[in-house]
């Protein structure tokens, strides 16, 4: 997956959104040796990056949930991978997902992105908010949710150039 994906990618300013599937296939230093990359979990979570990430030519991310009806199903605290997913004037958007994150409809794939995917993602952040203790989502009203906005992707985005989603059969990502 990580050939194939850098292989098409070589001098192409990318942005990377928040993604241990990503994480897992190294593809981040891969592509650092002939792109301008954009990272916010590798460069520092600043403006200038989540800028740089969500303005890229390219858009790399995975996805929390894939409904077996056709519908992506992402879930983030500040927004911004959501946002570019959404919003992807002129980008090619590539999502890397693993087929563990296959739902059988939409309410099941959102279920997961609110129950499994944001409590796990949120333990590595700082913060105090009570799925950290349980591992369970509470709809809590903490300022540090992770799960403050949900998009779902129906079809490409008018303005995409392209999306393209591949599926990895192993267990990665949350």
């Amino acid at each position: 997956a990580a050939d194939y994906r850098c292989s098409q990618l070589e001098n192409t300013p990318v942005g990377i959104g928040g993604s241990k599937t990503v994480e897992a296939l190294g593809v981040y230093d891969r592509l650092t040796e002939s792109n301008q990359v954009f990272w916010h979990w590798t460069q520092g979570a600043t403006e200038e990056i989540y800028d740089g990430a969500g303005k890229a030519e390219v858009y790399l991310s995975s996805a929390n949930a894939l409904a077996e009806t056709g519908e992506m199903v992402n879930i983030d605290g500040r927004g911004n991978r959501v946002a570019a997913l959404t919003f992807a004037e002129n980008k090619r958007l590539y999502l890397i997902v693993s087929t563990k994150k296959i739902c059988p409809d939409l309410t099941s794939a959102m279920e997961r992105a609110r129950k499994v995917a944001a409590p796990t993602n949120v333990k590595k952040l700082p913060g105090n908010r009570p799925c950290n203790d349980t591992g369970k989502c509470f709809d809590c009203l903490s300022p540090h949710r992770g799960c403050a906005t949900m998009q779902i992707m129906m079809f490409k985005p008018m303005t995409a150039k392209s999306v393209e989603v591949l599926l990895v059969d192993e267990d990665m990502g949350f």
